[in-house]
């Protein structure tokens, strides 16, 4: 268990038994539990690819994630472009990325909704707008970085809210709270269908570097290249692409390094 966190700490079976587990730290993106049923069959290959116990762990915000990253408490870990620049500070390297389709940032409506298009003169005042934190790159930064090319001024022209994880604000544009919301495609694909029906894509931002996973410095040089060679794996065996599927990435993964991510929010 996380100390100080009511989150659940997960470890997948590997052998030998007597090793330290490596602790799969992933950005607290969605729910604890759903993070966990995407992670888990990840972790379980992985440790017993490595002969070692792979434990999934996440934190209750981006902030405390990015806390514990500083103090090198997790060995693998899921994150996004901008966070990793932080995270390479304290001696992480990316080894893999997500494949397929580029990085960017979606702002989503009701279907309902009368807003079919985001332009300063169009838009009606009083709008809520929902993120689900302020370190989310693409769900938060990059679509107030798109806004404002658009000329429209996030905190002036819409009423903010953060809710803490891409579930929340997702639901709480479904529930009506927000009228947009800024999030990524991968966490609406995972949203229930009566939610992913109800709901549409008004806008998307120009692409950035694709989500990482990274290790720590201090990792052997060997199960770095096997964390690598899994990630790559997955989508060329049938329980592979399962897992993928269940990761809402069906795309896999590829091969990647630091050099990637060295222009990422500039």
């Amino acid at each position: 268990m996380l100390a100080g966190a009511c989150l659940p700490s997960f470890v997948a079976h590997a052998q030998p038994p007597d090793l330290p587990p490596y602790r799969f730290g992933v950005l607290p993106l969605q729910s604890p539990n759903k993070l966990a049923s995407m992670f888990l069959p990840l972790a379980k290959v992985l440790g017993d690819r490595l002969h070692r116990p792979v434990q999934f762990v996440t934190a209750p915000s981006f902030s405390v994630f990015m806390q514990r990253v500083a103090q090198r408490e997790y060995d693998i870990v899921y994150l996004n472009p901008m966070l990793f620049a932080e995270a390479q500070k304290s001696g992480y390297h990316v080894v893999a990325k997500i494949a397929g389709e580029p990085f960017t940032g979606i702002l989503v409506v009701r279907r309902d909704s009368s807003i079919t298009e985001l332009a300063a003169h169009r838009l009606p005042p009083g709008l809520r707008l929902g993120f689900p934190d302020p370190g989310a790159f693409a769900a938060t930064v990059m679509t107030r970085r798109y806004l404002e090319t658009l000329g429209i001024m996030v905190d002036k022209d819409f009423k903010v809210k953060y809710f803490g994880s891409q579930d929340s604000v997702l639901m709480a544009l479904y529930s009506g709270l927000v009228d947009i919301a800024g999030t990524w495609k991968p966490s609406l694909r995972s949203m229930p269908k009566d939610v992913q029906q109800a709901l549409r894509i008004v806008a998307e931002t120009p692409p950035q570097p694709q989500m990482p996973i990274a290790v720590r410095g201090d990792m052997p040089a060997h199960d770095a290249k096997t964390v690598a060679e899994v990630l790559v794996d997955l989508s060329s065996t049938p329980d592979g692409r399962r897992i993928l599927r269940g990761m809402e990435l069906p795309q896999g993964f590829v091969l990647a390094d630091d050099s990637e991510y060295a222009k990422v929010g500039k």
